[in-house]
């Protein structure tokens, strides 16, 4: 393994760590000769397809995001021939899991120094509409531990969401009735376990439950059975610091801030990373975070350079690998419809099944379909049979639909803007494609405003 190469130029040194699907190594920089990390995904992980989905979104959301407070982005090649790779700065330290384990429990100051960190690098990915959806001990490496320059960086972002797109992973568009799920069983917040759409005040809960953590050395809820935990999360009130015998230890106005992140209720909770920051300060008693205050953000959307498969970056400024607008002439139809994300989930998944085809790429914000010359109508009825009509006289040409799923206005979350772009395969635009494109599009504005 010394002698791996990735992407032509990061020679491993050695391997540092291995999860459930991915191996992380050291390795050397060859054009600049500095440390980087390399994380790869596990041989027996490349051919299935969730594995594969959470790396290309981590991949996807790193390299449009940056902040003092979130590991760096580097390099990456998510269509790799031999698996997707991401490259990132290398941190010298420890992850607050391992930290904990060390020292078990954490001052109040201590702790609401990293809070404040954390907060920081929430409120900036919350305010690019970025939700994290993982926060644990195990995604936040502390730098330089036990100093006055002891420094946060949020890791890992795989089971992030982006709420400005809409997404539906590649295996729920093969398995019709597939649900989603992610989170860890001990951090994961109610909403998530009761299968509700979750906003950015699902990761304050996630921290309450950290911050819980470190001023009380043990989590609020234990046990190896997920369900009870999940239950718990749901459920249970957690145990006060008194109950688990650090009665006194603890300030009080401290408590309850940690109680209020843990409530039950979204909106019972801190309405920001910002507000649960100043509220943690206010508790304290003393300034201990240097928080960006009156909405500064260290957030860097930018737009990384293009990798092709086991090719090296191009020079120009090429459009982002994900979510990105066509870039050949196209018929386009777009669509407002006002609904939930989850009706409107629901909703496409059944568009896409009967319009056959083949999902070729779904990323956030786009799915693209590969129609080939045969008639929609002949290879499937469809669930709804909305391509009704009689069967064509000759077969269609081949073709590829795209939908760009987004929501322009914050302010209106249920506001959805989809936009239908439908390319000629290898030929030109002809009017039996644009007849074909505009009773599509009448099709999916039929179907997302039927009942």
């Amino acid at each position: 393994m010394a002698e791996q190469v990735y992407l032509g130029r990061y020679r491993v040194t050695r391997q540092l760590d291995q999860g459930g699907m991915s191996r992380i190594f050291l390795a050397r920089d060859g054009a600049s000769g500095r440390d980087v990390v390399v994380k790869v995904l596990k041989p027996e992980c490349l051919a299935s397809s969730k594995p594969r989905e959470h790396f290309r979104r981590e991949i996807h959301i790193m390299s449009r995001f940056e902040h003092p407070n979130a590991v760096k982005y580097l390099d990456a090649a998510p269509n790799d021939p031999g698996g997707p790779v991401l490259v990132m700065e290398y941190l010298r330290g420890v992850d607050l899991g391992v930290l904990l384990h060390q020292q078990r429990r954490l001052s109040p100051e201590r702790a609401g120094r990293l809070l404040g960190q954390l907060c920081d690098v929430l409120q900036a990915a919350h305010d690019g509409g970025i939700i994290h959806r993982d926060i644990k001990p195990g995604n936040l490496m502390i730098v330089h531990g036990g100093t006055p320059d002891e420094t946060l960086k949020l890791m890992d972002f795989g089971l992030a969401k982006i709420t400005a797109m809409l997404y539906i992973a590649p295996d729920e568009l093969v398995n019709y009735a597939a649900p989603a799920a992610s989170g860890t069983p001990e951090y994961i917040s109610p909403e998530e376990v009761r299968g509700q759409e979750v906003d950015a005040r699902a990761d304050l809960y996630s921290v309450g439950v950290v911050l819980y953590e470190m001023l009380a050395g043990r989590l609020p809820f234990r046990g190896d059975d997920v369900q009870k935990l999940m239950k718990c999360h749901e459920k249970v009130t957690p145990p006060t610091f008194a109950e688990i015998g650090l009665g006194g230890l603890i300030p009080s106005a401290i408590e309850d801030v940690v109680r209020c992140c843990l409530n039950k209720q979204p909106d019972q909770r801190p309405r920001s990373a910002a507000e649960l920051a100043l509220r943690y300060e206010k508790a304290l008693g003393k300034r201990i975070t240097q928080f960006r205050r009156a909405g500064a953000t260290t957030t860097q959307l930018r737009v990384p350079a293009l990798r092709p498969a086991g090719g090296t970056p191009l020079t120009s400024t090429p459009p982002p690998p994900f979510a990105r607008a066509t870039q050949r002439a196209g018929m386009q139809h777009s669509i407002e419809a006002v609904m939930p994300e989850a009706l409107a989930l629901v909703k496409l998944k059944g568009f896409i099944h009967d319009l056959g085809g083949e999902v070729i790429e779904s990323v956030p914000g786009m799915i693209r379909v590969r129609l080939d010359g045969e008639p929609v109508e002949k290879k499937r009825a469809g669930l709804f049979g909305w391509l009704g009509g009689g069967p064509p006289t000759a077969a269609p040409a081949a073709a590829e639909v795209e939908l760009h799923m987004e929501r322009r206005d914050p302010a209106q979350p249920n506001r959805l803007t989809i936009t239908l772009v439908m390319n000629p395969g290898k030929g030109l635009i002809s009017a039996d494609l644009r007849t074909r494109c505009n009773q599509i599009g009448r099709n999916l504005q039929a179907y997302l405003m039927g009942r």
